[in-house]
């Protein structure tokens, strides 16, 4: 067992301490153009790998040379290692200048900070620490810098991406605006989740933005993705070549600048835009870009591109494009994302997924997939989040091909077709919420609750076993009464009603960990197999769904929001064993599942097995007994609404008025009045 290796979330930190040296002297866009290079240089120097680290960039040279020339010493260092590397570091560092810092004492600082690390294999967790934990910088900077942040989009939106065109072993993988790498890197990650290496992958990335470049490039090496290629270039303009003719892809993720001029005479290789040309000086560039992917895929090639919603209903020139698209085929899904979840811009996106021209099975093809995923958010202070149970839920119905109500529904050509290839997603899905039910009159004049209003909801409250009869007495044909200690106690007994079928639900969830806890047991040491989570899912949801609680999609939620929290305790059990990940929850025991760490001293093999897998099942079961309080919360609302609406008829209202009116005409009459 190593001696407590750094972690991403000790190096995240580490990161942030760093940048907290320079926050008053760069931009929160040029933060990690310093602490990048650094970090590059430090890795490069304390891990032997593919770069060449000549002698005056080797960090004990760089430590013990920055005295009153701090700001030259790394500025040469760094033009030393990428003059030794020309094919893989050209061009990187032509606008990092350290002397631009305002002082000598601030370079040595931040060397003396980076001084007291050791970036080699054998020091860190997993060996892609480095990397992640400068994507997660980037985030956090990111998210300070908000609207002057637009290069950077949210790592959510490229896994979802990612899970959508599934690249695989072997695949080339292209981003037209790459960024800070996020697509391409989610692109490594899905293929990694399938057993893959991301030796494997061909990546390329073009960005014409500098700083953006500069971020992407280092971000990519960071990651070790040295062949990665990744050029300062305009795609619409000047596309990926090779012997002069377009470069082809098997996947292409890309999220472009919405609403971006071009100009016509400027872009090169105009049979890319086969279906038409949107107006120049317009703002609405985003149907090139889209034309730019449909013509770079390879036959059986995927593509998903990020556009606002404009480009789905826009008429004009943008309705002719639509229309050869779809009329191609080459269209399979549109799918709504959630307002507010981008850093540059509060408004809803949307995610096209694209086809090559031979790439759609017969039952696919002439039909095209929306969904209405607007609400899949997690609601923040200022800006809203994708997480893991979205992503889950999104590419399970994309995956599956199918209508759910009020989320997803296929659509045939032909439909489209008749409304004039408008593509707005609210015209095919109706995701707007039931409409509450029409105020009975007859209840609300002479009492009682509506039958076929608590038959609507019945099928919800029998799943926790709750019958109508349990809260309600019988009043008339057609409508129930409220029992006699009223609607607000009634609604109290809910918990205590529902408490039996929540109990057998959360057993079925232990039995269904116990019967998972020899899979954990044989993976320890050993990698997990691709399909390892796929078929925890399936046989999850095939225990569970049964009680009707919990939809197919909360079960999938809950377990990917599971597997996603632990992903690096699984990567600690399958590289290290048990032991491993015994110590990072003692290296973080408040982050511990269910902090079922107790003991200091040294555990047996068996004792740290049963410590770790009693953490991950405790904290699934804790997962799903929140999914379910808050279900029968649902319950309670209902009835109490019920009460709002059929409380208080218009005879009791009466009645209370006459009661209320002889009170006081005798009061009067006690005061001498009559």
């Amino acid at each position: 067992m190593r001696s407590r290796p750094l972690t991403v979330d000790s190096l995240d930190f580490f990161l942030m301490q760093s940048a907290d040296l320079l926050r008053d002297e760069v931009k929160p866009s040029e933060l990690a153009h310093f602490i990048g290079s650094l970090l590059l240089l430090k890795r490069a120097s304390d891990q032997p790998g593919p770069l060449l680290v000549p002698d005056i960039a080797r960090w004990p040279y760089v430590a013990q040379h920055s005295g009153s020339s701090a700001g030259e010493t790394v500025n040469r260092a760094l033009d030393a290692l990428e003059s030794h590397n020309p094919g893989l570091l050209a061009d990187l560092f032509r606008s990092v200048d350290f002397n631009a810092l305002s002082s000598e004492r601030m370079v040595v600082r931040l060397l003396g900070h980076f001084d007291q690390v050791s970036l080699s294999d054998d020091q860190l967790e997993f060996g892609d620490e480095v990397g992640r934990a400068f994507d997660r910088f980037l985030t956090r900077t990111a998210s300070a810098a908000g609207k002057g942040y637009e290069s950077f989009t949210p790592r959510a939106v490229c896994r979802l991406m990612a899970e959508l065109v599934r690249p695989g072993v072997g695949h080339s993988v292209a981003d037209p605006h790459a960024g800070s790498g996020g697509m391409l890197l989610s692109a490594v990650h899905q293929v990694a989740e399938q057993g893959g290496s991301q030796a494997t992958l061909s990546l390329f990335g073009q960005e014409k933005n500098n700083t953006a470049w500069l971020t992407g490039r280092l971000n990519l090496l960071l990651h070790g993705l040295v062949e990665a290629v990744m050029t300062n270039s305009d795609s619409l303009t000047d596309p990926l070549t090779d012997s002069h003719r377009l470069m082809r892809f098997d996947r292409v993720l890309t999220a472009p600048p919405f609403s971006t001029n071009y100009k016509r005479n400027e872009v090169s290789h105009p049979e890319r835009m086969r279906y038409g040309w949107v107006p120049e000086g317009g703002k609405k560039a985003d149907l090139m870009f889209v034309q730019h992917i449909l013509a770079t895929l390879r036959p059986e090639g995927l593509g998903a591109v990020v556009t606002p919603h404009g480009v789905l209903f826009r008429g004009g020139a943008e309705g002719e494009i639509r229309q050869g698209m779809l009329e191609d085929d080459r269209l399979e899904a549109v799918i709504g994302i959630g307002a507010n979840v981008f850093y540059n811009t509060g408004i809803p996106a949307c995610i096209l997924v694209l086809r090559g021209t031979g790439g759609r099975s017969a039952d696919r093809r002439g039909r095209v997939l929306f969904i209405d995923a607007e609400r899949e958010v997690t609601t923040g202070r200022s800006k809203n989040r994708i997480d893991a149970q979205h992503i889950a839920k999104i590419s399970d119905a994309y995956l599956g091909w199918k209508d759910v109500p009020r989320f997803s529904r296929v659509v045939s050509l032909e439909e489209i077709r008749e409304h004039d290839y408008n593509l707005n997603i609210r015209r095919y899905v109706d995701s707007a919420p039931p409409p509450e039910p029409l105020l009975d009159i007859g209840a609300a004049l002479t009492g009682g609750i509506p039958e076929r209003e608590v038959e609507a909801e019945a099928d919800r409250f029998r799943a926790f076993r709750i019958a109508p009869a349990d809260l309600f007495d019988r009043f008339r044909p057609g409508y129930w009464s409220f029992p006699a200690e009223g609607h607000t106690a009634a609604a109290a007994r809910i918990p205590a009603l529902a408490a039996a079928a929540e109990d057998d639900l959360l057993r079925e969830v232990r039995l269904w960990w116990t019967d998972r806890r020899p899979l954990f047991e044989e993976r320890a040491e050993e990698s997990f197999p691709s399909e390892a989570r796929s078929r925890l899912e399936d046989s999850f949801c095939h225990r569970l769904l049964p009680a009707k609680i919990l939809d197919r999609y909360q079960l999938l939620g809950v377990l990917a929001a599971w597997w996603s929290d632990h992903e690096d305790d699984f990567r600690a059990l399958a590289a290290f064993g048990f032991q491993a990940v015994v110590h990072r929850w003692r290296s973080s025991p408040k982050d511990a599942p269910g902090h079922v760490y107790r003991k200091q001293h040294h555990l047996r093999t068996q004792e740290a097995a049963d410590l770790v897998l009693d953490g991950l099942g405790a904290d699934l079961l804790a997962r799903t007994e929140q999914l379910v309080t808050s279900e029968r919360q649902k319950l309670v609302e209902a009835y109490l609404r019920w009460g709002e609406r059929y409380a208080v008829s218009m005879v009791d209202l009466e009645r209370q008025y006459q009661t209320a009116a002889h009170r006081l005409r005798d009061r009067m009459a006690d005061l001498g009045y009559f």
